[in-house]
C-alpha cells in the first residue's frame, strides 16, 4: 500500500480536529473507530491512519488496544516551548516579538487588576528589585534572571493558565546581550516598584501606561 502524501495526511489530521469540535468531544472521550471515521470523512483506513498518527505526534490523542484512541490533555507549557524554538529559529523580527510580548503581558494585566484585592503581592514585590548582585561576572545573568521572573509572576497571578503557559516565551527576550541594551537597573526596579503601586492603588490606566513604557525601553 503506498505512503500517504503530505497534504492528504494534513487534510485527514484536519478533518477529524473538526469532528472533534464540532461533536463537542471532551478529555478522555473516545473517539469512532478508523472504519468509521474512514466512512465518515469519504477517505481510506490508511490515510485515518496517518491522520491520527500526526494527531497523536502533536500530543491531541492517546491509543490503546482495550480503550481505543481518546482525547487526552494537552500540555500547554510544551507547546508554548516549541513555539518559541521556532520563533528563536525564524526570521521573526524582534519588534514583532516585542508587540506579542506586549499584548500578552497587557492582558494579563488587566485580569491581575480585577483581582488585585484578593492577591498579595508581597512575592512579587521581591522580584522587583534587580539591582546588581554577586561578581560582575554574574552581574547581568543575575539581572536577566530577576526581571524576567518580575514578569513571569505577572503571567501567573493572572490565573490563566494559557498565559501562564507562555511564559516561556518570554525567556526569548532576557539574554544578556539584550538586557545589556537596557537602561539602568536601577530604573527597571523602580518602573517595577511603580507597576506594582498603580495595580495596588486600582489605578489599571497608569498601570497599563507604566507596562508599555517599560516594555518600550527594549527598543
Amino acid at each position: 500500500m503506498g505512503e500517504v502524501s503530505g497534504d492528504k495526511s494534513r487534510y485527514v489530521a484536519d478533518s477529524i480536529f473538526s469532528y472533534i469540535i464540532q461533536h463537542r468531544l471532551k478529555i478522555n472521550d473516545k473517539l469512532p473507530s478508523e472504519e468509521e471515521l474512514a466512512e465518515l470523512l469519504g477517505v481510506s483506513r490508511s490515510s485515518i491512519r496517518e491522520g491520527l498518527r500526526s494527531l497523536k505526534f502533536q500530543g491531541l490523542l492517546q491509543s490503546s488496544p482495550r480503550r481505543g484512541t481518546v482525547l487526552q490533555p494537552v500540555d500547554f507549557s510544551s507547546i508554548c516551548h516549541i513555539l518559541a524554538y521556532q520563533i528563536a529559529i525564524s526570521d521573526v523580527s524582534f519588534y514583532q516579538l516585542l508587540e506579542a510580548r506586549r499584548a500578552i503581558e497587557l492582558g494579563a494585566l488587566e485580569l491581575v487588576a480585577a483581582r488585585a484585592s484578593e492577591l498579595r503581592f508581597d512575592e512579587w514585590r521581591e522580584l522587583a528589585d534587580c539591582s546588581e548582585r554577586g561578581e560582575a561576572d554574574d552581574a547581568l545573568e543575575y539581572i536577566c534572571r530577576r526581571d524576567q521572573a518580575f514578569h513571569r509572576k505577572l503571567l501567573e497571578l493572572s490565573g490563566n493558565e494559557l498565559l501562564i503557559s507562555f511564559s516561556r516565551l518570554l525567556e526569548l527576550f532576557f539574554t544578556p546581550h539584550r538586557c545589556a541594551r537596557r537602561t539602568s537597573t536601577r530604573q527597571t526596579s523602580l518602573e517595577h516598584v511603580m507597576l506594582l503601586d498603580a495595580l495596588e492603588a486600582g489605578n489599571l490606566e497608569l498601570a497599563r501606561g507604566l507596562l508599555k513604557r517599560h516594555l518600550n525601553t527594549w527598543l
